[in-house]
């Protein structure tokens, strides 16, 4: 209840209040978060040097750290746009979002197969998914139940007054299918994986467990997968830089299209660091201390708050 009411004082105030003093309080109260959650910020910088590193950078512990708050502070920027924008019009695209290749959105599309749009938990995803809409393209997104029905509805509420259909993560497989059936668009998130089956795969060079529903989808139906981020600028707007379609052919194996998944992942997430939400270690586990025994997370991270998921 302490979480849905939180979440109802944030939602009003993004809304009611400047938007620039909405993202400078949000950025205090980040910031509040990255010096007292231990876990989430381990977290975070191990996630950071790994993927520094597999692009040859190898930060101090103090610039690791100052990475690491930026990406808090971010976050928090990120939970502003999430109550504040709701459906986007064309007009509010063109003034908030520049797209990188938009021909890649209708090279996909005609392939009359369906789209499988590939996110993460990167820059700002849920205005990905409205600025789809607001294009006019019919977009399905997966989100995690929530345990608080009131809190999960809360969440779908937002979504869908953007325009976007949502699909209970459990029930999805064939909601999915059907919807690329009626060659419409799906959203999944490409970094962080729900399932109960894992198998490792190559991620900035070292194994890790991506999901492979994106890449199991493709591969049995022949959708198109059109991976795209949307990237937040100095100024507050943001880029949606998207990469050449995936186009599923004769002798392609999901393993290749998995691979061209996490390239694109690896290329955006190397680009832009600071601005991965990732506050729980990708590469294995991490060894805490006596504060960093609590399993909650008082961010709402990926897997609490109903965001999309493959």
């Amino acid at each position: 209840m302490f979480e849905y009411g939180a979440y109802l004082i944030a939602d009003f105030l993004s809304r009611k209040i400047p938007r620039h003093f909405a993202y400078w309080l949000s950025l205090r109260i980040a910031d509040g978060y990255f010096f007292f959650d231990f876990r989430g910020r381990q977290a975070v910088m191990a996630n950071l040097r790994q993927v520094m590193a597999f692009r040859g950078c190898h930060p101090t512990e103090r610039e690791l750290r100052l990475t690491a708050r930026t990406t808090f502070q971010f976050f928090g920027k990120y939970l502003v746009d999430f109550f504040r924008f709701q459906r986007l019009s064309e007009t509010d695209i063109k003034r908030l979002v520049t797209i990188e290749h938009p021909e890649y959105i209708e090279q996909a599309w005609q392939m009359g197969k369906g789209v499988i749009a590939v996110t993460a938990h990167l820059g700002n995803w849920e205005i990905g998914g409205a600025v789809l809409a607001g294009m006019g393209y019919p977009i399905n997104v997966v989100a995690l139940r929530q345990p608080s029905v009131k809190l999960n509805d809360f969440f779908q509420k937002h979504r869908r007054k953007r325009g976007m259909v949502v699909i209970p993560l459990g029930s999805s497989v064939k909601r999915l299918m059907g919807a690329l059936r009626r060659k419409e668009f799906i959203a999944l998130l490409a970094d962080r994986d729900y399932s109960d089956y894992h198998e490792p795969t190559n991620f900035c060079g070292i194994p890790a467990c991506m999901p492979r529903g994106a890449s199991w989808l493709a591969a049995k139906t022949g959708a198109v997968v059109l991976p795209g981020f949307v990237l937040r600028n100095e100024d507050d707007t943001f880029l949606m830089k998207l990469y050449p379609p995936i186009i599923p052919s004769e002798g392609v194996t999901q393993e290749s299209i998995q691979v061209r998944i996490n390239a694109a992942l690896e290329d955006a997430v190397g680009a832009y660091p600071h601005q991965w939400f990732m506050f729980h270690p990708v590469w294995g586990g991490l060894s805490y201390g006596e504060e960093g025994k609590s399993e909650s997370h008082p961010l709402p991270s990926g897997k609490r708050n109903g965001e999309r998921v493959s």
